[in-house]
């Protein structure tokens, strides 16, 4: 069989731009504000504040939760409680601070704070009433549109949620921070994750705060009689663009007459005298919607403008765009009347200022050992260059995350197990024949036992990548392994189950877009787009870089472009506004110059070991049965993914301009599979 060279039948590629390096550092666009505006000064209770310095190391507001806070904390809601009792019967008029929120925030910008600050505030104060304890039923629910983004979530109020409630004075000496409260704010989780007897007998005890998925959420509202929410005063629907992007329109639309029915319910009960409720309630007061966007697309105003009564638009200004004194509420919210009109104007997306944005035009047959030496290099340079990234308590550690974003979940699974097989010494992979041999006599318990333990595994290792532990993520995997996955991925510590090797100090996560939206997966060096978006176009595109450069802190984000879609870069380019005077580009490194500082050593030298790299992933493949499906599937699976980018992309993105025979290298296959089905 002919094995045709890396290096040769290559289409001549455009030379590179200024080296990266010099490209000027931006003002971070999504940082903690640097003026005088404090959490306690925006009127967020000292055990809050207090709690945010001490426990979760947060001091100062970013822009986004400055300019939320002031909205959402307004006088009627900053104190309420449960107050004189009101008639339910008098619908009463909605108060003036009181309307709904529509947040378009920057990725990375702390939004989930931005509202479940003010929630929790709103909603402490109901500890000095006798009767609250979580049997009061639901009081705050938040839609996420993933169950990672749910837990993640979660854990975030479940964090905020352990706040000391003790009075007297705190560490920091500053003073009385009024009478003990109650500890009756329990959150939960609805993910389906767990058995609905499971979660209706927690419904069933109350659970004031909820995080949920659309679907299990309506689920219970149509099923679970116990589920008591008809008092309540908060919904949040974060990531809307995603909601509508996964189809949860109607699943929303159904939620929302379904709590207004269960309001309607209770308010009658209480009229009738059938509710035996005791003490009082301000039923005059409506439920708030807080929508969360990081677009203003036309489908997301179309879910607003059903969801949303006269709602405000929160924008965060940042230092760059204006002063402190500049900065107050009419600048940096207005009626969605207003932003409807700039909703017929092309859209344009900013990523953060300070992320430093790259691209490698790169052959298709040298893809693989591209991404290879890709992440070497990244590896290397954030050990060695990170010292900004060792910031707080996990910066000490000197962790390394990198994010490779692929256009499909055969393409995940088959570079991860690629990675964490391929050996650089032939006849020495980590599945050979040996290995296998020696349980034909009888041994399939020991296969089942194998096979269980190889799907139970969540990391990899691979000796072209040193110290870094590999993981990966798609919608195809269980729940559980998704969870884990991440929770490795975003550990503090990274030595695996039984292993001898020396302790991980990296991690690297391949995945498809489900982690472009919503995670936050937190000091992330890197993220490599080894596949462009095939969904999404130029947002897509901004959502999976924003995965890096958060609240401020530095980012790379590099994308690998073959020949063929070289006209990719100026066409996103001109998608992506720039913040103050700087226009948001990608600057061109070469894919020599990638190979060189991955593999090391002159032309010759670095040629021969990406040469050496990809003949180990090529006898992986040609190894077993098994190996070679993966790579055929995965390959078939690419060119269908391929073939997915929508009409206006087609000139950049089409098969016919693919080299079958060159792609399969990137595959670890020495030829084009004939047959394209997997």
């Amino acid at each position: 069989q002919i094995i045709s060279s890396l290096f040769t039948s290559n289409p001549s590629l455009p030379p590179s731009s200024a080296p990266a390096q010099s490209a000027r550092r931006e003002k971070p666009s999504n940082a903690p504000l640097a003026d005088f505006t404090t959490f306690a000064g925006l009127g967020l209770s000292p055990l809050l504040v207090r709690h945010l310095r001490g426990k979760m190391g947060i001091d100062r507001p970013t822009a986004i939760q400055r300019a939320t806070l002031q909205v959402m904390l307004s006088p009627s809601t900053s104190g309420a409680g449960a107050g004189a009792a009101s008639d339910p019967s008098d619908p009463g008029a909605s108060r003036a601070e009181e309307r709904d929120i529509f947040i378009q925030s920057q990725t990375g910008s702390g939004k989930t704070l931005s509202y479940l600050l003010p929630i929790i505030q709103d909603l402490l104060p109901l500890s000095s009433a006798s009767y609250i304890d979580r049997s009061i039923g639901t009081l705050a629910i938040v839609l996420a549109p993933t169950r990672e983004l749910a837990k993640q979530i979660y854990d975030v109020l479940e964090m905020v949620l352990s706040l000391r409630l003790s009075a007297g004075t705190d560490e920091d000496g500053e003073g009385d921070l009024g009478p003990r409260l109650t500890r009756w704010l329990v959150p939960g989780l609805l993910t389906g994750g767990s058995t609905r007897t499971h979660e209706k007998a927690r419904l069933r005890k109350g659970v004031p705060i909820l995080v949920s998925t659309p679907g299990r959420l309506l689920d219970h509202l149509q099923t679970t009689s116990s589920f008591s929410c008809g008092k309540l005063r908060w919904l949040v629907l974060d990531e809307a663009d995603r909601l509508m992007d996964l189809g949860f329109e109607p699943t929303i639309e159904g939620i929302v007459r379904a709590l207004e029915g269960r309001r309607k319910l209770a308010v009658a009960a209480v009229r009738e005298g059938k509710s035996g409720e005791v003490g009082g309630w301000d039923w005059a007061r409506r439920r708030r919607t807080v929508l969360c966007s990081a677009t203003m697309r036309e489908d997301v105003q179309k879910l607003a403008g059903a969801a949303l009564d006269r709602p405000v638009v929160v924008k965060g200004v940042t230092n760059a765009d204006a002063s402190a004194e500049e900065v107050d509420p009419l600048g940096v919210w207005r009626r969605l009347e207003g932003a409807e009109k700039e909703g017929g104007r092309e859209e344009h997306f900013t990523p953060p200022a300070q992320l430093s944005q790259k691209y490698v035009v790169v052959p298709l047959k040298l893809r693989l050992v591209a991404l290879v030496a890709l992440l070497r290099s990244l590896l290397a340079k954030s050990g060695s260059e990170g010292k900004e990234l060792k910031e707080g308590k996990e910066g000490k550690e000197g962790l390394k995350r990198i994010i490779v974003f692929l256009s499909c979940t055969d393409a995940v699974d088959f570079v991860w197990t690629l990675l964490g097989a391929a050996s650089m010494s032939a006849g020495s992979q980590k599945d050979t024949e040996e290995e296998k041999g020696g349980v034909e006599d009888g041994a399939k318990d020991d296969d089942d036992e194998k096979k269980e333990k190889k799907e139970a595994e969540l990391a990899h290792h691979s000796s072209l990548l040193p110290n870094a532990a590999l993981y990966r993520l798609h919608g195809s995997l269980p729940l559980q392994t998704r969870l884990a996955s991440l929770s490795g991925f975003t550990a503090r510590t990274r030595a695996a189950k039984g292993a001898p090797a020396p302790e991980m100090t990296s991690s690297i996560l391949f995945c498809t877009s489900v982690a472009s939206r919503g995670l936050d997966l937190p000091r992330v060096q890197a993220v490599v787009q080894y596949d462009l978006p095939s969904e999404g176009g130029a947002t897509e595109y901004v959502h999976r870089v924003g995965r890096t450069a958060r609240v401020g802190r530095g980012g790379e984000a590099w994308a690998i472009v073959s020949p063929s879609e070289a006209a990719w870069v100026p066409w996103v380019e001109g998608k992506m506004a720039g913040s103050g005077e700087t226009k948001s580009t990608l600057a061109q490194v070469a894919v020599e110059e990638v190979l060189q500082r991955g593999f090391g050593g002159r032309k010759g030298e670095w040629e021969q070991r990406a040469t050496q790299v990809q003949l180990a992933f090529e006898r992986w493949a040609l190894g077993s049965k098994e190996n070679a499906a993966l790579a055929r599937k995965a390959f078939a699976s690419h060119i269908r993914a391929y073939a997915t980018h929508p009409s206006e992309e087609k000139h950049l993105f089409h098969v016919r301009n693919l080299h079958l025979g060159h792609l399969a290298k990137s595959f670890a296959l020495r030829e084009a599979p004939s047959n394209l089905k997997g």
